[in-house]
């Protein structure tokens, strides 16, 4: 079995704090423990996705869940996935109005890609140096089947432990700590040219990565209020800094630079006061962070001409980072009269980047240049504001009505928007007035001004959508229905509608729009049989508006094309299509006090497409743009089926069957190839195969062992 280091420290922990509880008196240890088997069968080009975040690998299955209760102390320990990379162990404890302890151990492996489909041109995977032969003009070996095969993905694991004590007082002291390790390789994109036009490259870089966090609270908590103050430090260290790689185009060593140390403090102080006047509740926090690093400044970058190095000409030698968050909130629920309940609030942040703002001057012609000057960094600032009140009235006991208004102004440091506020209106009804029917309906309104500063002739006629003036629609209705029993229904329908305000000179997102449903139905007893089934249907389409080619001086979107034919410079328009659907059955059987049964089968369905639409007077209005149909088009269907048998009171038996089929289509990956053009150029882009290969067919058997004793 794999990753079992910490078991033996946890499980000496466990049995230490038993057996002193033990010698107290009084404490009864129960549980379970499982051991079992699996076997996997997947079929697949490249099988990462279907093991993305699980292991499935055929192998010994463990599982153990614990409690011991006693008088004055308590433990519990539970684990899964013994042994495997998504293992999960956590033990915790204390006694009684004390002290109380946790130590835990959680795995993740996440695969992006592995050998059979990720590939590169690349010597030295996981160091700092890929390096691969070019030729004389700069060439780069094009063909895959003699690139070297790699796994791309990482594992992570997260090692922590808390202790707390009171000892019986109303005062507390809290320490918490964890250290987050993640190694493995992921994919950056190098350009191997100027850009655009020179092509790209996929850069299998290192991640060895590793973050310590250590917490201390201290607290009084009472029957009337609550105070704590807690201090955090968080350190991240990287132990590449730069990856080095063979640029082809240039005919050099290119270098990226990687994730840098940093440091993160953080002060925070919160609490609550209650029992106050109209049965209030009034609640606050402050916190205080400020993340800082040191990064030294490449001298020099490949640019302009093969084989010859410029130099950046930073205004400074190294980088100082240094960003501040500061948050505050306020808070207060009261009941001031009968059937009337109220909560105010107040949200305020605020984020200072006092970094080094670095200038970079490059010589002309190294295309390392900022629109023909200088490279000035842009440093990220904003502060907000947030108030809101919620007033909640109940005529009866099975109706209430709540009514809220959110505003929010926020001021910003951006190219495009330096400011907006935003207003929100909403309105809710519960009902439970049918013996056998809740009902729930909700309609919010939002509308979104924001201030925009002209940054240059054509950017006074574009809009980022995040931002944009809106108003916004949305609705949502829930119902459960039981009309008898071991009958029940339940349906939630939601819509969204989203109109971005202005005329038709801006190119921006116009509209867009989100429907969903979600209908269920449930019968049976659960004590012999019963049955769920659910149905949903996710529907979304966002429209948008786009000028391609060159742009008259004035700017201005809607004027008339240019060039051609066919045309070089025109208006178009685009409308996005996402739809989603699932369906979903599942049942339980108990033929007899022995047996169980349970089974489930999901269906599922993603739909994507792109149309688009060319301005009046192009020649591509005629025979119409080309739309996209495989958009993200996705298949998936999987069926599990288990049996448990009670063989005594203590002993039962478990096995399984799972299956699991999943199809894509993707105008990105359908057809893929590593190279883009195969004409030999410096231009080529290579690819790696990350993402291009998810298809898979997956059959899984199990069986375990549990045995239970109290």
């Amino acid at each position: 079995m794999r990753n079992l280091n910490v078991l033996p420290a946890l499980g000496l922990l466990v049995i230490a704090g038993a057996v002193g509880a033990a010698e107290v008196g009084g404490f009864g240890i129960t549980g379970n423990v499982g051991l079992g088997y699996q076997y996997s069968n997947i079929n697949a080009n490249d099988p990462s996705k279907a093991t993305e975040y699980r292991d499935l690998s055929s192998g010994v299955l463990g599982t153990f869940d614990i409690k011991g209760r006693g008088t004055d102390y308590y433990l519990n320990a539970f684990g899964e996935n013994l042994g495997r990379d998504d293992q999960y162990i956590d033990f915790n404890g204390g006694k009684y109005g004390d002290f109380k302890y946790r130590v835990y151990n959680n795995d993740l492996r996440h695969n992006i890609a592995s050998g059979s489909g990720a590939l590169t041109p690349y010597f030295g995977v996981g160091t700092v140096n890929l390096t691969t032969p070019i030729n004389a003009t700069g060439i780069i070996n094009k063909s895959p089947s003699t690139w070297n095969a790699f796994d791309a993905g990482y594992k992570r694991q997260d090692i922590g432990a808390m202790f707390e004590v009171s000892a019986k007082s109303p005062f507390y002291l809290r320490f918490d700590g964890n250290q987050v390790n993640r190694n493995g390789v992921k994919d950056l994109a190098g350009a191997q040219g100027s850009s655009p036009g020179q092509g790209f490259i996929d850069l299998p870089a290192p991640i060895n990565y590793r973050t310590n966090n250590y917490s201390l609270e201290a607290g009084y908590q009472a029957k009337n209020g609550h105070v704590a103050l807690t201090a955090m430090r968080s350190q991240f260290t990287n132990n590449d800094q730069v990856l080095n790689w063979t640029n082809g185009f240039f005919r050099g060593t290119d270098t990226t630079v990687l994730a840098p140390n940093n440091d993160v403090s953080k002060v925070a102080l919160n609490g609550n006061l209650r029992q106050l006047p109209a049965n209030s509740v009034l609640a606050g926090r402050m916190t205080y962070s400020k993340t800082t690093d040191n990064v030294g400044m490449l001298p020099n970058m490949l640019a302009a001409a093969v084989g010859v190095t410029n130099a950046t000409n930073a205004s400074s030698a190294g980088f100082a980072g240094e960003i501040v968050n500061k948050t505050m909130s306020l808070s207060l629920n009261s009941q001031p009269m009968r059937g009337v309940d109220t909560k105010v609030y107040w949200n305020w942040s605020r984020k200072d980047n006092n970094s080094t703002q670095m200038t970079f001057t490059p010589v002309a012609g190294s295309t390392l240049q900022c629109g023909g000057g200088p490279c000035t960094t842009e440093l990220f600032n904003y502060k907000k504001n947030n108030l809101g009140v919620d007033v909640g009235y109940r005529f009866n006991p099975e109706n209430r009505v709540v009514a809220g208004f959110d505003y929010l102004d926020a001021d910003r440091e951006r190219i495009d928007f330096i400011h907006n506020i935003d207003r929100k209106y909403s309105l809710e009804w519960k009902n439970s007035a049918f013996d056998t029917l809740d009902t729930k309906a909700k309609y919010q309104y939002l509308t979104r001004s924001s201030n925009f500063v002209q940054t240059g002739n054509f950017d006074q006629f574009q809009r980022r959508f995040d931002l944009q003036n809106v108003n916004q629609n949305l609705a949502k209705l829930a119902f459960d229905w039981t009309p008898r029993q071991h009958l029940d229904y339940g349906l939630e329908i939601l819509y969204k509608d989203n109109d971005y305000t202005g005329d038709r000179q801006f190119l921006q997102r116009t509209k867009d729009k989100r429907e969903e449903i979600y209908g269920s139905i449930g019968f049976g007893d659960p004590k012999s049989f019963r049955m769920l089934m659910f149905v949903d249907a996710e529907l979304i389409q966002y429209e948008s508006l786009h000028r391609v080619g060159a742009v008259p001086a004035s700017g201005d979107p809607d004027a008339a094309p240019a060039g051609g034919p066919p045309n070089t410079s025109y208006t178009w328009s685009a409308k996005n299509r996402d739809h989603a659907y699932q369906v979903g059955l599942g049942a339980d059987w108990l033929p007899n006090e022995r047996w169980i049964v349970k089974s489930s089968a999901i269906w599922s369905k993603t739909n994507g497409s792109a149309d688009f639409a060319a301005q009046a007077g192009t020649i591509l209005q005629s025979p119409g743009l080309l739309g996209i149909t495989n958009f993200d088009n996705s298949y998936k269907t999987s069926f599990n089926l288990k049996g448990t048998y009670k063989y005594t009171k203590n002993w039962d038996l478990s096995a399984g069957y799972a299956y699991e089929r999943y199809r894509i289509s993707d105008i990105g990956t359908d057809n893929y190839g590593y190279i883009a053009a195969s004409t030999p150029t410096t231009q080529n882009s290579y690819a790696s195969g990350l993402n291009a290969f998810n298809n898979y067919t997956m059959n899984i058997l199990y069986m375990m062992v549990n045995y239970k004793f109290d």
